[in-house]
């Protein structure tokens, strides 16, 4: 008899050190799950174990080895703490101090597209038309003019788009800018903003501080754009 109670109690004594060797094995536990950030704003997220931190695209947010992280531009990422046991994300979405204006449609940039699909998603009144180009009226007053461009070589392909801006709001576009995109300086009057990293850029948006306006082109990857003289 006192033989099974000590088999039993045996028994017993595993199932609870392995119910508590399973629960060591739980993944991390992060002090938050989400976390919204203005550009250049930190935040450190706090863990219940060591861990190893990483970020699934540091463009967006980067995160340190303590667990605090940077917002960088405007999107949403998210961070990873990684430990034997498991792993654990937060998603941080990083929002703009500036709304300067409304973006063109350039996702629209290099594509085989009509009038009409440009108008229906341009929502800004529409001030002239030729073959080779669109132009619509500023919704604020700061903002000259919008204006679509085709390929002289190819006029069913969109090939760059233009925002005009009046003097004084250098800037605060230029500020806009470097929220969304990676800014890269030529020279003093000019600085190339690209989607991502340089390497992976889909999109091109070339600030231009001129005498009487500031103008922004967006084009193709800097690596195939085609220059056009404005």
């Amino acid at each position: 008899m006192l033989m099974k109670r000590m088999l039993l109690f045996a028994v017993l004594a595993g199932i609870a050190a392995g119910t508590a060797g399973c629960k060591q094995q739980d993944a991390p536990k992060l002090d938050r799950q989400a976390v919204r950030l203005y550009v250049g704003d930190q935040v450190r997220i706090t863990v219940d174990r060591p861990v190893a931190w990483s970020a699934a695209d540091d463009f967006y947010a980067a995160v340190d080895a303590d667990g605090t992280v940077t917002a960088r531009h405007v999107g949403t990422t998210t961070v990873t703490a990684t430990a034997d046991s498991g792993s654990a994300a937060c998603t941080v979405e990083v929002q703009p101090r500036y709304n300067t204006f409304v973006e063109p449609a350039y996702e629209l940039i290099g594509q085989t597209i009509s009038h009409a699909e440009i108008d229906a998603v341009e929502k800004r009144e529409k001030i002239e038309e030729t073959k080779f180009s669109i132009a619509y009226k500023g919704e604020l007053p700061y903002i000259k003019r919008v204006e679509y461009f085709y390929d002289v070589a190819d006029e069913d392909e969109l090939n760059a788009i233009t925002v005009r801006f009046d003097k004084g709001y250098e800037n605060e576009v230029k500020n806009f800018l470097s929220e969304r995109y990676l800014p890269v300086p030529i020279n003093a009057y000019v600085i190339n903003f690209y989607t991502h990293y340089e390497t992976l850029a889909a999109v091109k948006v070339v600030w231009s501080n001129r005498e009487k306006e500031v103008v922004l082109q967006y084009g193709h990857n800097p690596k195939q754009i085609k220059q056009r003289t404005l």
